[in-house]
C-alpha cells in the first residue's frame, strides 16, 4: 500500500484542461506555486487560491483501508485561507477541523474543482480520469460572496 497511490485529485473545472495529482498517506498540500511554496497539489493559475490553501490527509483505519480528510489551511499558524475550501459545491467554508471525504467529492480551492478519487474506486490513475470527464460540473461558490453559487451544474 505504501509504493502506490491512496488515490487521485483529478482536476475538473470548466474551462481547464484535465490533469491528475497522486495522493500518498500523509499529508497532501494543496496551494498555489510561489518561490518559497511548492505544494504537493500545485494550482498556479487562480489568483483566489493562498499558498497553503488546505491540507487532504490520507491514513490507513484500523480495518486497513484509506481515509481521507480535508482541513482548510490546517498547517499555516491557524489562520484560515484568504478564500476558502468548498466540497461539493456546498457554500458553507470548511473550518480547520478535517472532514472525512469519500470517491467523487468536489474540492473547491479559490475557483478550482479538484474531483477525489479513491485507488480502491478507481485502481488507476487512467481510469480516475477516465471516470471523473463522465461526471458533470459541480456548482462552484462565489468565494467573494460566501452562501452564493457562481456556476450551476452542468
Amino acid at each position: 500500500m505504501e509504493n502506490q497511490p491512496a488515490g487521485w485529485l483529478i482536476l475538473h473545472t470548466e474551462g481547464k484542461e484535465t490533469a491528475s495529482y497522486e495522493l500518498h498517506t500523509g499529508k497532501n498540500r494543496i496551494g498555489r506555486v510561489a518561490s518559497t511554496n511548492k505544494p504537493d497539489i500545485p494550482v498556479s493559475d487562480d489568483m483566489y487560491v493562498s499558498r497553503n490553501h488546505a491540507v487532504l490527509v490520507v491514513r490507513i483505519n484500523d480495518r486497513y483501508q484509506y481515509e481521507y480528510l480535508i482541513a482548510d489551511n490546517a498547517e499555516a499558524q491557524g489562520k484560515p485561507s484568504m478564500n476558502g475550501t468548498y466540497i461539493n459545491g456546498d457554500t458553507q467554508r470548511l473550518g480547520d477541523q478535517p472532514i472525512k471525504l469519500k470517491d467523487g467529492d468536489t474540492i473547491q480551492v479559490g475557483v478550482t474543482k479538484f474531483v477525489l478519487k479513491t485507488a480502491d474506486v478507481a485502481i488507476t490513475v487512467d481510469n480516475a480520469v477516465k471516470l471523473t470527464q463522465k461526471l458533470g460540473y459541480t456548482e462552484t461558490v462565489d468565494v467573494f460572496k460566501p452562501g452564493v453559487v457562481l456556476r450551476k451544474r452542468v
